[in-house]
């Protein structure tokens, strides 16, 4: 027979084990909500980042007399356009790319024109995009302007709408 000390000692520590179980799941689950709120923080940044280059590249073109080289930016890569680099950019593609893990990275599709990014985390994610079997951004880059030569800015629009929020 157990001793009813002993037998306490069991159940507090089966009670311990649980509690802490609790406490690690709701502070994973609070982590990963971080994570991809930090996701979502640096692709914007990154977006951000695009437009300033390609506004200064339009700028650039405007003041040259150039609308040749205005006219064909939206049909180049936004990152190749603005001559910029990022670590997760996979590069020129027709289609999708053939790279098994494209989770957090961008690409762009030359047959579409769109700049795409694949979320890694993307719980909190949902669009409207039928076709697509996995949350992808699409984005097309637009000039805007009054009509003929003179345009205003250039912009990277979301072909199709989302919504990411990781805190509703």
């Amino acid at each position: 027979m157990i001793p009813a000390n002993r037998q306490r000692n069991y159940l507090q520590s089966a009670l311990y084990v649980a509690i802490v179980g609790v406490l690690a799941a709701v502070l994973l689950e609070r982590l990963l909500t971080y994570a991809e709120a930090a996701e979502k923080a640096a692709m914007e940044v990154t977006i951000s980042n695009l437009q300033g280059a390609l506004y200064a590249k339009l700028a650039y073109h405007a003041l040259r007399g150039e609308a040749a080289s205005i006219e064909s930016l939206p049909r180049q890569s936004p990152f190749a356009a603005a001559g910029a680099r990022a670590s997760n950019y996979l590069g020129e593609f027709d289609g999708a790319p053939s790279i098994p893990d494209q989770s957090g990275k961008w690409y762009f599709d030359r047959l579409r024109g769109e700049l795409v990014y694949r979320p890694n985390l993307a719980r909190h994610f949902s669009f409207g995009a039928a076709e697509e079997p996995e949350p992808v951004i699409r984005l097309r880059m637009e000039l805007t302007g009054g009509g003929g030569t003179i345009y205003h800015g250039v912009s990277l629009r979301p072909v199709v709408p989302y919504r990411w929020e990781p805190f509703p």
